[in-house]
């Protein structure tokens, strides 16, 4: 299944950016998922954070990042139901874009997530472990179901 994830977001690859990007500022809001209480960006996608990144400093770029596309923002991001305010921010990226962050945590879509869906939970990939976020800024590491 994991062979599956890297074959599709491959594919989808071309739509990534587009879902990264932001046309504002970033809205964060909490929905209940198969695994509890879960992090959303805009158009209503799950956020995940990455093993590999340490502190607030992003280290997935290149092919990471089309798979993985950070979640930007051109100001501060917004806080909706469920979303602790004060746990939100940013990072910098390398090109000097604004990346989304929760308590710490750069966050990143899944380029074949759709909306709604978690499809990549505790997927490892890319060199680290990709784990959606809970609304008290920990990572939820539970395991998770591939679904293609």
């Amino acid at each position: 299944m994991l062979v599956a994830c890297i074959v599709f977001a491959a594919v989808l690859a071309g739509i990534s950016s587009a879902q990264g990007a932001a046309g504002a500022a970033a809205r964060l809001t909490v929905r209940s998922s198969a695994y509890g209480k879960t992090m959303f960006g805009p158009r209503a996608k799950v956020v995940y954070v990455f093993g590999a990144d340490r502190g607030s400093t992003s280290h997935c770029y290149g092919v990471c990042a089309k798979a993985w596309p950070p979640l930007v923002t051109t100001s501060a991001p917004l806080a909706g139901p469920g979303v602790e305010k004060k746990l939100l921010g940013t990072t910098k990226r390398r090109d000097g874009s604004l990346q989304v962050s929760y308590n710490g945590h750069p966050l990143y879509y899944y380029s074949a997530d759709k909306v709604g869906k978690i499809m990549c939970q505790h997927a490892n990939m890319h060199g680290g472990l990709w784990l959606i976020i809970k609304p008290n800024g920990q990572p939820n590491t539970a395991k998770g179901k591939m679904h293609m």
